[in-house]
Order: C-alpha cells, then sequence, then structure tokens
C-alpha cells in the first residue's frame, strides 16, 4: 500500500514542474506562434516551437502523473471520486493533443508564407480562422486543466488530505479560474487576474505537499463501507 505522505510529494512535485515550465512555454517559447503577426513571425521560431509543443505534453503528463500517484490513496476514500480524477487527466492529455494539432496548423501558415515569399489574401483569411480555432481549443483545454485541479482541491477537502483551510481555498480559487477560462469561449474577455488566486494556492499546497505529503489515516471510509456490507 503506497504511503500518503509519498504520494503526496510525488503529486507536488508533479505540480512543482508545471508552475515552473508552463509560463516560459506559453508565454515566451509559444509566444511567435500566439501572438499576432505569427504569419510573418513564426517560421523564425519554427524549431523553439515545436520543442515547446512537446513540453506542453510534459505539462499535461505531470497531472496524469500525480493522478496515478493519488490513485492508490484516494481509492482508500472513493473509488469513484479516484478513478474520476485519473480520467478527467487522461481527457486533459486528449484536449491538449487537439491544441497542439491547431498551434501546429498557425506554424504551418507562416512557413508556407516563408515560401511564397509573400502572405496573400487567401493565407490571411486561413490564418484567421487556423487563429481562431487554436483559441477555441486553447481555452476549452485549460477549462478542462482548471476542472481537473478543481476536483483535486475537492478530493483533498472532502476527506481532510490537508489542511481544510487550504484545500477550500484552492478549491474556490480554481472555481474561479475555471470560470475565466470558460468566459471567452462564451465570447466574454479573458481576464489573467483571475487566475492568480489559483496559482497562489497552487504554490502553498506544492509546498505542504514537499513538506508533508497527504495526510495518513488509520480507518478509512471506504473500507469501512465495505466492511458494514
Amino acid at each position: 500500500m503506497k504511503s500518503a505522505k509519498s504520494a503526496g510529494r510525488i503529486i507536488g512535485l508533479a505540480l512543482l514542474v508545471q508552475v515552473v515550465l508552463a509560463p516560459p512555454v506559453y508565454f515566451r517559447w509559444l509566444r511567435p506562434v500566439t501572438a499576432p503577426g505569427f504569419l510573418e513571425n513564426a517560421a523564425g521560431s519554427a524549431m523553439q516551437i515545436r520543442i515547446a509543443l512537446l513540453l506542453t505534453f510534459v505539462l499535461s503528463a505531470m497531472t496524469f502523473i500525480a493522478a496515478i500517484a493519488a490513485l492508490p490513496v484516494f481509492r482508500r476514500y472513493s473509488e469513484r471520486m479516484a478513478f474520476a480524477f485519473l480520467a478527467l487527466s487522461a481527457v486533459g492529455l486528449s484536449t491538449l493533443a487537439m491544441e497542439s494539432v491547431a498551434t501546429r496548423n498557425l506554424l504551418s501558415l507562416s512557413l508556407e508564407v516563408v515560401k511564397t515569399g509573400v502572405a496573400t489574401e487567401q493565407l490571411q483569411i486561413l490564418g484567421s480562422l487556423a487563429r481562431t480555432t487554436r483559441a477555441g481549443v486553447h481555452f476549452t483545454n485549460l477549462v478542462v486543466a482548471h476542472g481537473t485541479v478543481c476536483f483535486l482541491y475537492i478530493v483533498l477537502f472532502r476527506f481532510s488530505l490537508v489542511p481544510r483551510a487550504l484545500a477550500g481555498s484552492g478549491m474556490a480559487a480554481a472555481l474561479l479560474s475555471t470560470t475565466a477560462v470558460t468566459l471567452p469561449l462564451l465570447g466574454y474577455r479573458f481576464d489573467f487576474l483571475l487566475i492568480v488566486p489559483v496559482a497562489l494556492c497552487d504554490l502553498a499546497l506544492i509546498l505542504w505537499l514537499m513538506a508533508r505529503g497527504l495526510e495518513e489515516r488509520k480507518r478509512f471510509p471506504h473500507a469501512a463501507a465495505t466492511s458494514i456490507a
């Protein structure tokens, strides 16, 4: 039986990799292909963009690793919630693959501009459509990612696997961030400030998990229910 403390530290380490790697990947290395003017500029950073796309799968894999590490611990309390967390992390890999394809399409259009030497009207129209499509799948992927984080906090809060003040704050912050990344899909503006609280809560959670792990318990509700049955 996996120690709750060691599982918690693995989860904390996986989250730490995401916190450290995500900002440079999304805000710097992918910037040439996601910013306005990508048709003219992205091709010059093609290798950087391809590497960044591979790193996005590393980021998503960290969530999957965290779910696998958490599975034997969470199952002691609720098999449904344990496997739901694992399923959400798998869905995240799928939505990330969709975003990766959409981003590569933007890069392909930029490379085509380099070949022709000019951004023709047809390429500009295709570029506009491709950018809109990529924005849609990007925010869809973010909805799944933030929803998965919210679900993690719900499990931690429900079974008091970390201090409830920490889990409760994270749950509220994750609900706010999930709402923030959903709004662009409904035609509203994305407000970056709305995801700052969940970033702070994630940092606090990482520090706690790395130092203390998940709470060890002698009796588990799921086991007790099984015994009674």
